[in-house]
C-alpha cells in the first residue's frame, strides 16, 4: 500500500530524486498517426493507458463541461492512492491476461494479447515520466540542472522514445486485419461519422437497460482509440448513458465497458436501421438533468414517459395528410415539424437520436453501403 505522495529513489549513479507515486497518464503509445493531427493536450484517458479520446473543437458548453469533468478525473488525489484506487499497471495486466485466457473470439483474443504486450513498456515509460518530473523538480530547487543531471535526463527521454519505437511493432494494428482497398472505404464512413459527432445534441435511450429509470439522456460522440489499437484513420466512438463505449472498426464494433471488459461484434452481424422522428414524440423522454444547450435557464423541468412504445413510431416521418397537403404553406411560414434521426441497432438494443438529423442519416447510409463491400 502506498502511504506517501512521494519516495526516494536512487535514478541514477549517485542521484537520489523524490519521485511521485501517482499514476501518470501519458501519450504513450497514442502519438504517431495521431500527432499529425491532434495536439498532444486534446487527448484525454479515460480509465486505463491507451484508451480515450480527441476533444474536438465545439461550441457546445455541456461538451465542454464533460471534457473538463473527464480531465479532472486524471488529476491525482492522495485519498485515491491510498485506497488503491488509482491505476496500477500490475493489476492491469493481470486482469488482462485473465480475460485473455478465458476468451474464445479470435479478433477478441488479438486485441487483449497485443494490449498485454503494450503494458510492461508502458508501465517502463510512465515511470520514466514521473522520474524525469522528479529530476526537474529537484534541480529547480537549486534554481537549474547540473549537467550531470541533464544528462540523466536525456537518457530516460532517449529510453522511453525507444520504448516508443518499439511498441509500434506490438500494436494491434487494424489495417493488418483487412485489405488496403477494404481500409480505404472506411473512410467514407469516417467522415459523416465526424459530421455526426459534432451534433450538439445526441440522445441515448435507457429503455433497454432500466425500465424504471428510461428515458433518454444526452451523450458525446468523438474519435478515440481502444487499448492501444492503431489505425491511420481516426476511430469513431460512440458512448452510450450506461457507461458503455462502442468503438467502430472496419470489420468489428466493440462495446466496450472497460479496457479487458468488452464485446467485440462482427460488422456483418449487425444491423443500423435509420428513421425520422418527431422531436414531439421523444420529447417528454429527455431527462431534465441533460438540458440541450439553448434550452432557457427559466424553462420548466422536464418530465418522461415509462410506457413510450418506439415500434408505435412507424417506420417514416410521422405527419398527417393534412400536414403534408399544406407543406407548401409551412415553408412559407417556416412553421416545419421538429424532426430528430433514430439510430437503432437492434442485436445489442441500441438507440441513439440526434437532432442533426441529416447528419445521422448520412453517417447510417455510408455505413450501410461500407458493409456491402467484400
Amino acid at each position: 500500500m502506498k502511504l506517501l505522495p512521494k519516495k526516494r529513489m536512487t535514478v541514477a549513479k549517485g542521484l537520489k530524486v523524490w519521485v511521485s507515486n501517482h499514476y501518470t497518464p501519458t501519450l504513450f503509445g497514442i502519438r504517431g498517426h495521431y500527432e499529425s493531427s491532434y495536439k498532444s493536450g486534446q487527448y484525454v484517458e479515460t480509465g486505463t493507458p491507451g484508451t480515450g479520446f480527441f476533444i474536438r473543437n465545439s461550441s457546445s458548453h455541456a461538451y465542454k463541461n464533460y471534457c473538463k469533468a473527464e480531465r479532472l478525473k486524471l488529476e491525482p488525489k492522495y485519498i485515491n492512492m491510498v485506497r488503491g484506487e488509482e491505476f496500477d499497471f500490475d493489476l492491469e495486466i493481470e486482469r488482462a491476461n485473465k480475460a485473455l485466457r478465458m476468451t474464445k473470439n479470435e479478433i477478441k483474443a488479438k486485441v487483449l494479447e497485443a494490449y498485454v504486450n503494450v503494458l510492461p513498456l508502458a508501465k517502463e515509460a510512465e515511470l520514466g515520466e514521473r522520474i524525469i518530473e522528479g529530476i526537474k523538480e529537484f534541480g529547480h530547487r537549486r534554481h537549474h540542472l547540473t549537467s550531470y543531471q541533464s544528462h540523466v535526463v536525456s537518457n530516460y527521454k532517449s529510453r522511453i522514445a525507444r520504448l516508443g519505437h518499439d511498441v509500434r511493432d506490438i500494436q494491434l494494428n487494424v489495417t493488418n486485419m483487412c485489405s488496403d482497398e477494404r481500409y480505404n472505404h472506411f473512410a467514407d464512413v469516417v467522415l459523416p461519422f465526424t459530421e455526426l459527432a459534432a451534433s450538439h445534441r445526441i440522445w441515448h435511450s435507457r429503455e433497454a437497460y432500466d425500465k424504471l429509470e428510461s428515458g433518454l439522456s444526452q451523450v458525446y460522440f468523438d474519435m478515440g482509440i481502444f487499448d492501444f489499437i492503431q489505425a491511420p484513420l481516426m476511430t469513431p466512438l460512440m458512448r452510450d448513458s450506461i457507461g458503455q463505449r462502442m468503438f467502430l472498426y472496419p470489420d468489428f464494433l466493440i462495446v466496450s465497458r472497460d479496457a479487458v471488459d468488452f464485446d467485440l461484434y462482427d460488422l456483418n452481424d449487425l444491423t443500423f436501421l435509420f428513421r425520422e422522428v418527431p422531436y414531439e414524440m421523444i420529447s417528454s423522454m429527455v431527462l431534465s438533468s441533460y438540458a440541450d444547450d439553448d434550452t432557457s435557464s427559466t424553462s420548466s423541468t422536464r418530465h418522461y414517459s415509462h410506457s413510450r412504445n418506439y415500434d408505435d413510431f412507424g417506420s417514416g416521418l410521422l405527419v398527417s395528410k393534412d400536414t403534408v397537403a399544406n407543406n407548401e404553406m409551412e415553408k412559407e411560414n417556416k412553421l416545419r415539424e421538429r424532426v430528430v434521426g433514430e439510430l437503432y441497432i437492434p442485436e445489442i438494443k441500441t438507440r441513439f437520436y440526434a437532432r442533426d438529423m441529416k447528419a445521422l442519416k448520412h453517417f447510417v447510409t455510408a455505413l450501410n453501403e461500407y458493409k456491402k463491400i467484400q
